[in-house]
């Protein structure tokens, strides 16, 4: 039995993924490839192979080829919006469901709560004190949206604070989606302007959960701090989940209710 012949990858394929990491490592610090005739030059390429490797950047929004343009084919910056917007058409393509989102968001938020109280720095809990006394001052004026807006701001900060950019991307990912989906599909979790009672003590629940956080980052206390702000946003999920179809897909693509 004779083995098969490994298949050669296209030169249009090798020719991408080379540019594709010294994109990514910051080699074009002006913006611009390398003039077209040197690329070709350094890769033993024709034109037309080139053109096709310069598609599949383009494809992936990496590059722009500005035809008839003396500057060349510029580099793109990266976009966080951008990013959102492709992971959002994948996820609604794969089926991803409203729940799963605040799955996610469940499987990452605790631990970032433990590398806070890990780190226990004195500039963060100044920080995530800052942030609770606009909760409490916005709980006792009742000012239902803005203490919706900060709680949100609450949970970014806490990732933020971790450090770590990919824990950060994902949270703010998840954020934008979760809003986005709300929008398009006129389901909206809007703040009622007469709460009752289980909304009252749901908001305020929700505060003293954070003063309750803070003081167990403050004591270092990683462990106890990673098992509240579970407790935390399963109850968050459960209460924001309770009036959606859990199972419904995301609806992100197209931005409705945007201006």
């Amino acid at each position: 039995m004779t083995d098969h012949a490994p298949i050669r990858q296209r030169a249009s394929d090798a020719i991408a993924d080379q540019l594709r990491r010294e994109i990514a490592a910051g080699a074009f610090a002006d913006g611009l490839l390398d003039p077209t005739p040197q690329l070709m030059q350094r890769f033993g390429v024709s034109r037309p192979t080139l053109r096709e490797a310069f598609r599949i950047l383009e494809s992936e929004r990496l590059i722009e080829v500005r035809h008839g343009s003396r500057t060349g084919v510029r580099v793109r910056q990266p976009s966080g919006e951008g990013a959102v917007r492709m992971t959002g058409q994948t996820l609604q393509a794969a089926g991803t469901t409203i729940e799963q989102l605040y799955e996610a968001r469940l499987a990452f938020e605790p631990f970032a709560a433990r590398l806070v109280a890990q780190r226990c720095d004195r500039r963060d809990i100044g920080r995530l004190r800052g942030a609770h006394a606009d909760l409490d001052g916005l709980l006792e004026a009742r000012a239902w949206p803005a203490l919706g807006a900060a709680m949100a701001r609450f949970h970014h900060l806490l990732v933020e604070l971790t450090g770590n950019q990919m824990l950060t991307l994902t949270a703010d990912t998840i954020a934008t989606l979760l809003e986005r989906h709300q929008r398009n599909r006129n389901a909206a979790l809007h703040e009622p302007a007469d709460p009752d009672a289980s909304w009252l003590a749901f908001r305020g629940l929700g505060v003293r959960s954070v003063a309750r956080l803070i003081a167990l980052v403050e004591a270092g206390e990683a462990n106890a701090a990673e098992v509240h702000w579970r407790l935390h946003v399963e109850r968050a999920n459960d209460y924001w989940l309770k009036d959606e179809d859990r199972h419904a897909v995301i609806d992100v693509i197209g931005d409705r209710g945007a201006r």
